[in-house]
């Protein structure tokens, strides 16, 4: 969910049966801009290049919380 072109919320459901069929084999997740984005729930946790991968992103939790940084 993108929100006016500056917060992006990614969720993911069912990640426990996700990562024992493989995991998210180099998924990405497309950003509004190219810009750098910070993740609010993980300080210190950037994406930058208009893309995430999305194996990084849900690293720790099952949720994001991006904002343009």
């Amino acid at each position: 969910f993108c929100r006016s072109g500056e917060v992006v919320t990614a969720v993911t459901r069912l990640s426990l049966r996700l990562a024992e069929s493989g995991g998210w084999r180099g998924t990405r997740l497309a950003l509004p801009d190219a810009g750098v984005w910070r993740d609010l729930l993980t300080p210190g946790r950037e994406f930058t290049g208009g893309t995430a991968e999305v194996a990084e992103l849900f690293a720790d939790r099952p949720v994001a919380l991006l904002v343009r940084g």
